[in-house]
């Protein structure tokens, strides 16, 4: 059984820090970690995590046996690790960074999620750092860059990360120990910071792990998380913006039915911190859009709220496909900027839009503007609000509340068909300011609140970061306008979940029964809307490149029967950076397409590109006729909802450049104790640096292995090798030249 030690490599554990005559810095993050522990290997997953979107590491097994804890003081930050049980377990110990370089570098490597930019993919930075621990001092040089951005699946839940690998170069400053190389992969939260990581020594100039020495996943962020932001700009984005297709699963739909695990309570699913939606589900297929509000949308479209001056109409289309079954649901939200805060407006909306019935199985309209038929001005109702604005924008976020003013017996009911006036056709609404007999119990109000934050896992498959938000139409409904007692024919106490994703919209519906005794208690849901796409491929990987290809491959999901194409995106640059350079539609003789494969050709040699892939689906609106061919987002990320930081979930490849110029001039000599070797510089387009071989014999090229990696500017190395025999040759990305004659 091997044991993966609880501390990195990078932290050089020593001393207890209670005994530090300095003050201890406040901490400002905290996560209980377990190390890892495996038989005779470790998942590829974390031990060559690069190429990849998406990392499985959820059956991993540690022991939770540290508390980590993270603080930053003037010019440096401190690392400590206590018992996770407070007492016994591992002594308390410590590890204080210092910036040697620029001022931040210790807070950019101790805390690598507060820097946006430094997340997209293909960022890199440069840190000089010295560490201090129980009176031994290390100087730290270290070059990061983010190679890869997905979903990270521990025990504790999934998490959405950037892959930070790290290359450390380690110097003792007391003389005692020999510098050291390691590779370092993190992956990073961008609300939580290192969640993951794996470490190991590398040879000289190296940049692959030779072996893991340390490993470690986080298994509960105690203090310190960021709280996911939605931004205005990523849910009020417009008409024919995107399509969602989901599955209303039917009235009665016990709420223990809808995720694993289960719960009898809506309040009890909740309280849970991620949900998983996944289990296979069935019943009404549902299509959500926002479209226009014109004829051919709506047969509302003339009616009182539906006619105000950029408001959207916002469509479900349940059994889409299905003409006699077709229910149609709308409603149109408008936008208004006031000084305090964002507020978009629900105007008007219609339930079973031009089908017969009583209230609440036929069409029953509501407007929410304008006066009524006694010159009562009705009450407005916000449908959301962003009360908050930083550098960025508007936003909302967990805690964030809003609510109408009550419905003082107003005429904002309609139970026509299309605007067709019929018998009984116009309801009141209000609540016990009003009837405080007989809707004593009802505020008369419609509000909004954001519950949480959270994970949610979709029956498809994909995963986001959500915020849980929960609405309650709460009124009594009457026949006439005095709104009394004798004459109140209903009454609402409704409330909905939703999960929503930034740029997604809502992810997850949940709709109570019509009346409820409160927001929690409820076990059966009337309305569900579960969506499983649009969505783009959940995971792409990228495979055998060559000197002028790269072949991808990618995980459609679990539900793609709405999925009709694939596009696929491409540049030397990131597309977090800036828009993607090439696309399979503006160059199809570049990609071969098969099945969830591809193969991108016409490449350049020795180049790195980006590489992301997205999906579409031709949707038929069954009001208009119109045909929209709707293509996903690229797999958003989200750091704390910032629309300026959202990142294509990438892979990074680079094609293969095989040096054909062969090393001269090779040198052999001692220098001290140790031995040096030299050689002429190679000219060749390929070059990325130079590999030292040894051996103890010059019988057999299989005698060779290697010592050290140069880069492209030395050409000299001293080191004390083992071997008598040596060779350098030229290296690419696609491999090393040939051989030229050997050194003894």
């Amino acid at each position: 059984m091997l044991r993966i030690a609880v501390a990195a490599c990078v932290l050089v554990l020593s001393s207890s820090w209670a005994a530090d005559p300095a003050a201890p810095v406040q901490p400002e993050r905290r996560h209980r970690l377990a190390a890892l522990e495996a038989g005779e290997f470790l998942p590829s997953d974390l031990t060559h995590p690069e190429g990849k979107t998406r990392w499985d590491l959820a059956r991993l097994e540690g022991r939770a046996e540290v508390v980590r804890e993270f603080a930053e003081a003037p010019d440096s930050a401190v690392v400590r690790d206590l018992p996770a049980g407070g007492e016994g377990g591992v002594a308390p110990r410590e590890v204080r960074y210092t910036d040697l370089g620029p001022e931040g570098d210790a807070a950019a490597w101790v805390f690598p999620d507060r820097d946006r930019d430094g997340l997209r993919p293909g960022a890199r930075r440069a840190l000089r750092l010295e560490t201090e621990s129980g009176g031994t001092r290390e100087r730290l040089f270290v070059e990061t860059e983010i190679v890869g951005i997905g979903w990270l699946h521990l025990p504790s839940g999934p998490r959405e990360v950037s892959l930070q690998r790290a290359l450390v170069s380690i110097e003792p400053l007391d003389g005692s120990l020999a510098g050291r190389e390691i590779v370092v992969h993190r992956w990073i939260d961008p609300l939580a910071g290192v969640v993951a990581e794996i470490s190991g020594p590398t040879w000289p100039g190296g940049s692959e792990r030779l072996e893991a020495s340390s490993a470690e996943i986080v298994q509960e962020v105690l203090a310190g998380a960021a709280d996911l932001k939605i931004y205005l700009e990523a849910l009020w984005r417009g008409t024919r913006a995107g399509v969602n297709y989901g599955w209303d699963r039917g009235e009665g739909t016990a709420v223990s039915s809808l995720t694993t695990p289960g719960y009898s309570t809506v309040g009890e699913l909740i309280a849970a911190s991620t949900w998983n939606f996944s289990p296979p589900t069935s019943g009404s297929e549902v299509a959500s859009t926002s479209t226009p509000i014109d004829a051919s949308e709506t047969c509302n479209f003339d009616q009182c709220g539906y006619t105000e001056t950029g408001a959207v109409l916002e469509r479900t289309d349940k059994n889409f496909d299905d003409p006699d079954t077709l229910d149609k649901t709308n409603d149109a939200a408008q936008r208004e900027d006031r000084a305090a805060d964002v507020t978009i407006w629900i105007r008007a909306g219609a339930q079973h839009e031009g089908k017969s019935g009583t209230f609440g199985d036929g069409e029953s309209r509501f407007c929410y503007i304008g006066t009524d038929p006694n010159g009562k001005v009705r009450t407005q109702v916000p449908l959301w609000r962003f009360p908050h604005q930083d550098e960025i924008g508007w936003y909302m976020q967990a805690g964030d509340s809003w609510t109408s003013a009550a419905f003082n017996c107003e005429q904002n009911i309609f139970n026509q068909i299309c605007g067709e006036s019929q018998f009984l056709d116009k309801l009141w609404s209000a609540g016990k300011n009003v009837d405080s007999i007989g809707c004593g119990s009802h505020a008369g109000t419609q509000s909004g609140s954001v519950v949480k934050g959270g994970v949610v896992t979709l029956p498809s498959g994909h995963t986001f970061n959500a915020l849980v938000l929960r609405t309650v139409a709460d009124f009594c409904v009457y026949l006439g306008q005095s709104c009394s007692f004798l004459g109140r024919v209903d009454e609402v106490r409704t409330v909905v979940y939703l999960w929503q994703v930034p740029y997604l919209g809502s992810v997850v519906l949940l709709q109570s029964p019509q009346v409820v005794s409160d927001p929690t208690s409820f076990t059966t849901v009337d309305l569900t809307n579960i969506t499983f796409g649009l969505y783009p491929p959940r995971s792409i990987s990228a495979g055998t490149a060559t000197e002028t290809s790269v072949a991808l491959s990618w995980d459609p999901g679990n539900d793609t029967h709405r999925v009709s194409s694939y596009k696929i995106y491409w540049d030397t640059d990131s597309g977090g950076a800036s828009g993607y350079a090439f696309d399979s539609d503006a160059n199809p003789g570049q990609v071969s397409f098969s099945g969830t494969t591809a193969t991108v050709s016409g490449l350049e040699r020795g180049t790195t590109y980006y590489f992301t892939v997205t999906s579409r689906s031709a949707y038929q609106d069954p009001s208009s006729g119109i045909v929209t061919t709707y293509e996903s987002l690229v797999y958003p990320t989200q750091v704390y909802g910032d629309p300026s930081y959202v990142y294509p979930v990438e892979v990074q490849a680079t094609t293969q450049c095989v040096p054909t110029a062969e090393v001269q001039g090779l040198l052999v000599s001692k220098s001290g104790g140790d031995v040096q070797l030299c050689w002429d510089p190679v000219a060749d387009p390929c070059l990325t640096g130079y590999r030292i071989l040894g051996s103890d014999t010059a019988s057999s090229d299989a005698g060779f292995a290697t010592i050290a990696d140069t880069g492209p500017a030395e050409t000299c190395w001293i080191g004390s090798p083992s071997q008598t025999y040596f060779l350098v040759v030229a290296r690419g990305t696609g491999g090393t030249g040939p051989w030229g004659h050997y050194g003894h």
